[in-house]
């Protein structure tokens, strides 16, 4: 019995140590297997490493090129709020010079008026005046004419005396 005992125990150690190396191959390959993976994902991970170093390369240098364009754009503000000052200052001399321009150009406006009215009262008056003046030249030459007349007649008068009057006497 004890050798069957042992012939038994010899024969399940001989089974489980096929069992092991069947266990141990497939173990083995599976390793192969994971470890052909494993290099495959080694390759695409120092490739994606790669890609994501250069990514961040570029990151940088983009982000340098939108500090640069942020800088950019801040002096670009501030020379555009300089210059919309400096238009506001223009315009508003710009403005006051108008606004003196129209007072003066109505003061003068109205200086021109009043120029205007007091020229065409004396031009009245001198009117008036003349056509007095010029109604009393008529009158005094209608008198001067009227006289001259009768001198003429008087003249006549004493050059030719009337006969009626020497018949009469």
């Amino acid at each position: 019995m004890k050798e069957l005992i042992k012939t038994i125990v010899i024969v399940l150690l001989v089974i489980v140590a096929i069992y092991y190396a069947f266990v141990v191959n497939k173990v083995n390959e599976r390793m192969d297997q994971l470890n052909a993976a494993d290099s495959l994902q080694a390759i695409s991970i120092e490739g994606f490493d790669h890609r994501v170093h250069d990514l961040d390369l570029r990151f940088i240098g983009r982000g340098k090129h939108i500090q640069q364009f942020q800088r950019d754009l801040s002096a670009l503000d501030q020379k555009l709020d300089a210059t919309a000052r400096r238009f506001d200052v223009k315009i508003d001399s710009l403005g006051l010079m108008i606004r003196e321009l129209r007072m003066n150009t109505e003061s003068e406006l109205a200086n021109l008026r009043a120029d205007q009215e007091a020229t065409a009262d004396r031009l009245s008056q001198f009117q008036r005046q003349t056509n007095r003046t010029l109604t009393d030249i008529q009158t005094a030459a209608s008198r001067l004419n009227r006289k001259l007349n009768d001198l003429e007649k008087r003249v006549k008068t004493l050059e030719n005396p009337p006969e009626e009057s020497s018949k009469r006497k």
